[in-house]
């Protein structure tokens, strides 16, 4: 869901449910390490404070000298959500390589294994390491199965099927929402309404905190859908929870449901009301950074005061949205290399059994496959970068003119073959029918179709079908594409705001009723994804 993917936020397991008949110690050093972790556990919701880091590294090192490996593993579940809060992913992975050893054999009678394997994908999704990510999200779920209370199970098994997510976002994020992702999501929701409002097992706050995120998660997939009614009704739902007195739930999801809340109202035109959500998300994100939230919240209020024509807040929020996302996207880039090269690391120290004969051959193979994949990449790099240079080349040509012209015969008053007849005085009338409706941009909209074309021409659809053909050498569904996806590709080169946009707004702008169609059509035209030209675009303007 959250992307572009949306980037992704992400949802950590609420740790005081894994309070709850946890293993006990035996030994007094034992005892005082769970009295202490549980005075930690009590105080946090979503996240572990980062302050109690010092703290929770100090006890796993006394459990790890005590032997006790409930003790390893409860305060190394705490730490993961520390780091996750913080954006730390590759210390969440070397820390779960770390309990994994740990954990390795042992029923997860209490749910903490889980949560470790299940952080740790979420981790390794950030990072963009999507194989590795599912490979956990399996394990997480496999665990969770294995927890003998029901209400637990459910809860952590809800929070699974929900977090795994972010593998189908990320393998998605070209393309949209995926049915697996809205699946995913309803099949969590049901689960959570069935967990138990009286057992102590899993605290009310943390069943109607879940089903509150979920609820937003669902409202953002059916608002990439366009499906804005049922959006509304989930998200309504959600702030209703959020704002309940009897509920205590984290400032962070109230800022994410409003975040969606303000995405809503924008693809509903209703601006005012979009800056007013957004406006609220950020009071709430304050409360607990978290820098992809903000970035969000900064791109709507971009958008929400573009529309409204107030052109000095656009441009306020437009240089807190650029510079927050090009330190973000530094910050990520460089965390995900560095634990792909440990992830190597500690591959080849678990094979040095290995001869080093057998060795030698396996880093030759690595070796000559990482050059053929990349002498590969180069070449469909190389190509698909001249398409792009093509491409500049020929909105330089064409400067004088509102949108790229199609590539058609127009001017050829002859009738190509036909199958019907049209005189020459209807064809010459709706030739320059034509030319008026491409001018006037009446193709951007959303419920344009063959039958309202030849209406709102004065023709009918065979004769407008096949002027359409012969003429501007298309069928309907290209000529559409064609002049849709020019009209976006000269907004882009000439506004530079444009190149902010999410590729969802962009889609709604020129006309497309989802993301997936309008990256379809762009690539089928172009030769490469609208992501790709923007950050093109984007280098050479630095």
């Amino acid at each position: 869901m959250r992307k572009s993917f949306y980037l992704f936020i992400l949802l950590s397991y609420f740790n005081i449910t894994l309070a709850q008949n946890r293993p006990s110690g035996t030994t007094p050093k034992e005892k005082s390490i769970d009295r202490q972790l549980d005075e930690i556990i009590k105080e946090s919701k979503t996240y572990t404070a980062p302050k109690q880091e010092t703290l929770l590294l100090k006890l796993m090192s006394e459990s790890k000298k005590e032997g006790y490996d409930w003790g390893v593993l409860r305060s190394g579940h705490a730490l993961t959500s520390v780091y996750l809060g913080e954006g730390e992913y590759k210390k969440t992975v070397d820390l779960v390589n770390e309990l994994k050893k740990v954990a390795n054999n042992k029923k997860d009678i209490y749910g903490y294994i889980s949560g470790i394997y299940r952080r740790n994908a979420l981790a390794l999704g950030y990072l963009g390491l999507n194989d590795a990510s599912l490979k956990d999200f399996k394990d997480a779920i496999s665990y969770a199965k294995q927890i003998e209370n029901e209400d637990r199970r459910k809860h952590q098994l809800a929070f699974s099927y929900e977090n795994v997510n972010i593998y189908y976002e990320n393998k998605e994020k070209e393309l949209g929402i995926s049915d697996t992702i809205l699946s995913n999501y309803l099949k969590s929701f049901e689960i959570a309404k069935t967990i138990s409002d009286k057992n102590t097992e899993v605290p009310i706050d943390d069943k109607y905190g879940l089903i509150a995120y979920l609820s937003m998660s669902l409202g953002h997939s059916y608002v990439e859908r366009n499906d804005l009614g049922t959006a509304e009704k989930y998200l309504l739902n959600a702030q209703n929870i959020y704002e309940n007195k009897k509920y205590n739930t984290d400032p962070i999801h109230k800022a994410e449901t409003f975040n969606v809340l303000s995405q809503l109202y924008i693809k509903k035109k209703l601006y005012q009301k979009a800056i007013e959500y957004a406006t609220n998300a950020l009071k709430f994100e304050k409360q607990h950074s978290f820098p992809h939230e903000r970035k969000q919240t900064y791109e709507h209020l971009l958008q929400a005061y573009l529309k409204i024509g107030d052109n000095e807040k656009a441009e306020f929020y437009r240089e807190k949205f650029t510079t927050l996302s090009d330190s973000l996207n530094y910050e990520e880039k460089k965390t995900a290399n560095l634990t792909m090269k440990k992830m190597v690391t500690d591959e080849v120290n678990e094979h040095k059994a290995i001869s080093k004969k057998q060795l030698t051959a396996i880093i030759g193979l690595f070796l000559l496959a990482a050059i053929v994949a990349s002498l590969r990449w180069r070449r469909k790099n190389m190509i698909i970068h001249g398409k792009y240079k093509d491409l500049i080349a020929k909105i330089s040509a064409q400067q004088s003119g509102d949108i790229l012209k199609l590539q058609t015969s127009a001017g050829n008053n002859e009738m190509k073959t036909s199958s019907i007849t049209i005189t020459d005085e209807t064809l010459k009338t709706l030739l320059f029918k034509l030319e008026k409706f491409e001018a006037s941009k009446k193709y951007l909209r959303k419920d344009l179709s063959l039958t309202w074309m030849a209406s709102n021409l004065g023709t009918n659809t065979k004769y407008l079908s096949e002027v359409i053909k012969n003429y501007k050498n298309h069928n309907f569904t290209s000529y559409i594409n064609e002049l849709r996806i020019n009209y976006i590709i000269n907004m882009l080169y000439e506004n530079p705001v444009y190149r902010e946009y999410k590729i969802a707004s962009l889609a709604e702008d020129c006309g497309y009723a989802t993301p997936r169609v309008f990256v379809n059509a762009f690539k089928q035209l172009t030769g490469f994804t609208p992501s790709y030209f923007i950050n093109q675009l984007k280098e050479e303007a630095q």
